[in-house]
């Protein structure tokens, strides 16, 4: 599934509580928001309202509360987010950005059980053509200078 809209950065911070609990009020995300990033009520069910509009989330009246739940999966999600990544970047540096992924980041055991099998399998090409737009070379950021274009 494609992803209509985006979420920004304060948006995915209420998609991660959202995600943890399942389903929420308004009230349950507010207090654990206002505990790890600050936010006051206010601001989080303004985020939650432009989340609903986006279609991220649902919400249902229970009483004189609201329930949200999640219309898309964290999982699909992140994958959405790390192909938009991999969209906006040159082809040709794609390797490194995995490559610095994993190195700067905690892993598990199954984590890396999992990243090796795919590595084991991955087909490899002999050269990855550059991506960048061949009329804007001012642009590219193609890394170590092994840049494609035409110059």
């Amino acid at each position: 599934m494609s992803i209509r809209e985006t979420a920004s950065n304060a948006e995915w911070e209420v998609m991660k509580v959202v995600w943890s609990l399942d389903h929420a009020t308004s009230k349950d995300v507010s207090d654990i928001l206002k505990e790890s990033q600050g936010w006051e009520n206010a601001t989080t069910k303004t985020l939650l309202s432009r989340l609903v509009k986006k279609g991220f989330l649902t919400t249902k009246k229970d009483g004189k509360r609201f329930i949200y739940k999640a219309t898309v999966s964290e999982k699909e999600s992140v994958n959405q987010k790390v192909e938009d990544v991999f969209a906006s970047i040159c082809a040709t540096a794609v390797g490194s950005a995995i490559a610095s992924a994993i190195r700067d980041h905690d892993l598990t055991q199954e984590d890396k059980d999992a990243i090796l099998a795919v590595l084991q399998d991955k087909q490899v090409v002999e050269t990855i053509q550059c991506s960048c737009a061949s009329n804007h070379h001012a642009s590219c950021n193609c890394p170590d200078g092994k840049c494609t274009c035409h110059k």
